[in-house]
C-alpha cells in the first residue's frame, strides 16, 4: 500500500476499531446445537437453533467416493479411487444413510445425466421456471435441480484432488434445502438457469472454496437461511448477483445471520445482493468489474422486511462501471441498478459500512436511497417510511488504490436525503474529505433527524429512482431513468 494511502488508514483506525467493538452485530455467537428437523420449517427459519457446521478434513467417516472414469488421480485422490463406488454425485447422495456422511468427489467435470432424464407424471406436470413447495422438490428433485439435496442434515460433499466441475441443463446447479449442517467445499458450478448452487430455509451451512460461473441469475445463493458461511469463494459472469443473501434471519440480539468472507465477485450484474440481507456480515472481500459492487435492497416482497443489522467491513470495491443493459436482447438483467456503483442500499436500516476501499466508481462510490413500503406491497400508511434510518459509514477510504494511487469515484456518497439518523464520519479520501453529494451529510455527532426533505428525500432524487423501478428487460430505459449505462469517467 502506498504512503497516501497509510496516511489515510492511520487517520482513521482509531474510529473504525471503536465502531467495529462496540457494534452488538459483532457480539459472541453461542447457540444451542440442537438441530431443526426438516418439518419445523415454514418459509422462515427459526433463529438460534443450530451452529455453522465445521469441516471434516478427508478421509473422514462414514464417507462415499465419487468418480470419474479415467480421470488421473494423485496423492489421497489416487487412494479414495480404490473406494469409489459411484459415478454422479447425485446416487452417493441417494445413498446416504448415516447422519455425518461426506461424499468425496474426485477431479472430473459431471454432467449428472441421471438427473436429465424426463420426468414422468406428476413431475412432468410442474414448471420448472416456477417455485415448487417442498413436497415437489421431494417427490420430482430433477425437474429444477441437476443435484438435490432435501431434508438431509449434516452432509458435507468436498471436491478433492482436482478441479471438480458441475455443470448440466437445469434452473439450478446444487439445491440444499431444509439441510441443516450442509457443507459444500472445492467444487465449481457453471452454466446454470438460474442459480449455481441455492441453499434454502436451512440452518447451518458452509460453501468453502465453491465457484459459480456463468449462471443465469445467482452464481452462490442462499434464501431464508440463518448460520450461513460463505468463505474463499468465487463468482463472475452470472446475470444477476455473484453472490445472493436473501431473507436472511434477522438478529437483532447481536448475532450475525450469514458471514461472507475472502471472497472475489466480479463481472457480474451486481457483486454480492442482499434482498432482506439482514443480520449479514460481509468483509474482507474483492467486489470489482461489476455494474453494481454489492447492494442490500428492501424493493420487492420478501420475507423480513425491511432489511436491517447488516455490516460491511474492510472490502476491496471498485471499478464497478460494467454494462449489461446494451444489446442484450434475451438475456437482460431482470432488475435496474445503477451502473458505476460501488456498494449500494435501497432501503434499509440500521446498517453499518466500515474501513472499505472504494475507488473507480464512476457514478457513485457508496450511495443510499429510500424505498417506501408499497413497492414490496405494503399498504399500511404508518410503514412507507419504513426504511433508510439509522445507517452508519465510518472510517472508508474513497477514490484511491491501495498503491495509493488516486482513482476518484464519480461522487464519493450519494444520498437522497430521506431518513432520520443516518450518519458519515471520519471517512477519507486523496482531497482529504470525500466528495458527496449532498455537499454537507450528517455526522455521527449529529446524525440526521429530519430535514426540508425528511418525509421522502429530495424530490429530484426521488424522481430518479422511481423512474427506474418502472425498468423491464427487454424494453427501452423508462423516461427519466439515467442509470442504465455508464457514466463519464470521472
Amino acid at each position: 500500500m502506498g504512503r497516501l494511502a497509510r496516511r489515510l488508514l492511520v487517520a482513521v483506525v482509531f474510529i473504525v476499531t471503536t465502531v467495529w467493538f462496540a457494534s452488538p452485530a459483532l457480539a459472541a455467537d453461542n447457540p444451542s446445537v440442537t438441530p431443526l428437523s426438516a418439518t419445523a420449517w415454514a418459509v422462515a427459519p427459526v433463529p438460534g437453533t443450530y451452529h455453522v457446521p465445521a469441516y471434516r478434513a478427508p478421509a473422514a467417516a462414514p464417507r462415499l467416493v465419487v468418480c470419474e472414469r479415467g480421470a488421473r488421480l494423485t496423492g489421497l485422490a489416487r487412494e479414495l479411487a480404490g473406494e469409489c463406488a459411484y459415478h454422479q454425485i447425485q446416487q452417493a447422495v441417494d445413498a446416504v444413510r448415516a447422519r455425518g456422511t461426506t461424499i468425496y468427489v474426485l477431479p472430473g467435470i459431471y454432467h449428472e445425466p441421471a438427473s436429465l432424464a424426463a420426468p414422468k407424471g406428476h413431475c412432468a406436470k410442474l414448471d420448472d421456471g416456477a417455485p415448487l413447495a417442498y413436497a415437489d422438490q421431494v417427490a420430482c428433485p430433477h425437474v429444477q435441480s441437476l443435484i438435490s439435496i432435501t431434508g438431509l442434515n449434516d452432509l458435507q460433499i468436498e471436491g478433492l484432488g482436482g478441479p471438480v466441475i458441475i455443470e448440466g441443463k437445469k434452473q439450478v446447479g446444487i439445491l440444499a434445502q431444509r439441510a441443516d449442517g450442509f457443507y459444500l467445499r472445492g467444487v465449481t458450478v457453471r452454466g446454470f438457469g438460474e442459480d449455481g448452487v441455492s441453499v434454502s430455509e436451512t440452518d447451518g451451512f458452509v460453501l468453502d472454496q465453491v465457484t459459480g460461473l456463468a449462471n443465469g441469475g445467482h452464481g452462490l445463493a442462499s434464501s431464508t437461511s440463518d448460520h450461513g458461511l460463505i468463505t474463499d469463494c468465487a463468482a463472475s459472469g452470472n446475470n444477476d448477483a455473484g453472490i445472493s443473501t436473501a431473507s436472511a434471519a434477522d438478529q437483532k440480539g447481536g448475532r450475525l445471520s450469514v458471514e461472507i468472507r475472502r471472497c472475489r465477485s466480479y463481472g457480474n450484474l451486481i457483486g454480492y445482493s442482499g434482498t432482506a440481507g439482514d443480520s449479514v456480515y460481509v468483509h474482507d472481500n474483492q467486489f470489482n468489474g461489476n455494474s453494481t459492487g454489492a447492494m442490500l435492497d428492501s424493493s420487492v416482497q420478501a420475507i423480513g422486511m425491511p432489511q436491517n443489522h447488516a455490516m460491511f467491513v474492510a472490502n476491496r470495491v471498485f471499478g464497478n462501471n460494467a454494462d449489461f443493459y446494451r444489446g442484450c436482447g434475451a438475456t437482460c438483467p431482470r432488475r435496474a441498478v445503477p451502473v458505476g456503483t460501488g456498494l449500494l442500499l435501497a432501503g434499509g436500516d440500521e446498517n453499518t459500512y466500515a474501513s472499505n476501499l472504494v475507488y473507480d466508481n464512476w457514478r457513485y462510490g457508496i450511495a443510499q436511497y429510500w424505498i417506501p413500503a408499497s413497492r414490496r406491497g405494503e399498504t399500511d400508511p404508518a410503514k412507507q417510511r419504513d426504511t433508510s434510518h439509522g445507517n452508519r459509514y465510518v472510517g472508508n477510504l474513497m477514490g484511491v488504490t491501495p498503491s495509493g494511487t488516486a482513482a476518484p469515484n464519480g461522487v464519493d456518497f450519494w444520498w437522497d436525503e430521506q431518513g432520520d439518523r443516518n450518519c458519515w464520519q471520519s471517512n477519507a479520501s486523496p482531497a482529504g474529505v470525500p466528495r458527496s453529494d449532498p455537499a454537507t451529510l450528517p455526522t455521527c455527532d449529529h446524525p440526521s433527524a429530519g430535514g426540508p426533505y425528511a418525509q421522502q428525500g429530495n424530490p429530484f432524487k426521488t424522481a430518479i429512482t422511481t423512474a427506474c423501478a418502472a425498468y423491464r428487460p427487454g424494453r427501452a430505459d423508462p423516461p427519466g431513468c439515467s442509470w442504465l449505462s455508464p457514466p463519464p469517467h470521472p
